[in-house]
């Protein structure tokens, strides 16, 4: 379920990053267009008449010029809400624009029985005030919501300035005297083990009889140490200019001698290794990358670890590249890069 849950958040990220760029867009030029409608209009009323787009003569003129203004400020707020999405730029932003409005709709609220009386033409001071006392309570009410919204408001705004850190919960992590044994315990094994593997590949080159290949001596102790089905050794070479990695020994792995086996840099993952010069563990290996061949058939590996190795100058002389049927760790990675500096011994 979470898996699912993730994959979802991801997908749903896609598409908003997909989209977002074509909609600033559209917003931008909407909040042009709507901008430059109402600079036109103060300067030359009912343009849009005038050049036989809308006619907009028997409009209401101030209601008319609201609407636009309205128009282009929802468009401008989708336009900040894309820019400033999920920051505090934009809560901000979005309550100084819920202020403004407040202030503007509470004075022409108070200020509607005049422009009532005046439309209509009563001017008498008795109308007014029966007006007045009608429209009073309405008024109050309306105030007071907006006062309570407002104190809302900055209770939100105060909160949305605190410093991250305010809302950050730390939780004490407690060991017991068991779970601190075990940790050691852990450490030590992996101490123990990669020691041990280190001691037995150094004597496997001492041990080695004349006449027998040092490189090949030790991707051998290597893949017998970690228990691997297969293990390449890459040597670096240059062809045409181009830095490459080609095959030089291998561990259960048949190469026909009319075949090569080569990657440039940045090439399939040795050639990544080589061109990062860090080592990687795949526990996704593709089908017929590597098969291991065996009287009961042939099979594909489950888990790749590849190594460069590096000189003390930190020049890159070669990769290699272990297959297992059981998946690698990143301790199995750690030994595996002490061990690869006996390749540039001499």
């Amino acid at each position: 379920m979470k898996t699912t849950q993730k994959r979802t958040n991801i997908r749903e990220k896609t598409i908003h990053t997909v989209y977002k760029v074509p909609v600033i867009i559209a917003a931008s030029v909407m909040v042009f267009t709507f901008s430059l409608i109402l600079i036109l209009e103060n300067q030359y009323p009912n343009i849009l008449s005038l050049i036989g787009v809308l006619e907009t003569k028997d409009f209401n003129r101030e209601t008319y010029l609201l609407t636009l203004g309205y128009i282009d400020l929802v468009f401008v707020m989708i336009l900040f809400y894309l820019i400033f999405n999920n920051n505090q730029v934009f809560n901000i932003i979005l309550g100084v624009v819920f202020l403004f409005l407040s202030f503007f709709s509470t004075s022409r609220l108070y200020g509607l029985p005049e422009e009532i009386l005046n439309a209509l033409e009563r001017k008498d001071d008795k109308t007014y005030l029966q007006i007045m006392d009608l429209s009073g309570p309405t008024f109050y009410t309306i105030g007071f919501t907006f006062a309570v919204l407002i104190f809302l408001l900055f209770r939100l705004i105060s909160q949305l300035m605190k410093d991250r850190e305010d809302h950050i919960i730390y939780v004490p992590k407690y060991f017991s005297k068991e779970n601190q044994n075990r940790e050691e315990e852990a450490k030590d094994t992996f101490r123990e083990r990669g020691q041990l593997i280190k001691k037995n590949i150094q004597a496997s080159i001492l041990n080695r009889e004349e006449g027998d290949d040092k490189e090949q001596t030790l991707l051998n102790s290597i893949c017998r140490e970690f228990q691997v089905s297969t293990g390449i050794y890459y040597k670096t070479t240059v062809v045409d200019g181009k830095n490459m990695i080609s095959f030089s020994k291998g561990f259960s792995f048949y190469l026909p001698e009319s075949q090569t086996l080569s990657y440039e840099f940045g090439e399939g993952l040795p050639g990544q290794v080589a061109a990062t010069r860090s080592s990687i563990i795949s526990n996704t290996i593709p089908d017929n990358y590597i098969k291991v061949v065996s009287g009961l058939g042939d099979s594909t590996p489950s888990s790749l670890m590849i190594a460069p190795i590096l000189d003390a100058d930190a020049n890159l002389l070669g990769v290699v590249e272990l297959a297992s049927f059981k998946n690698f760790t990143p301790e199995d990675r750690e030994i595996l890069d002490k061990v690869t500096i006996w390749f540039t011994e001499s």
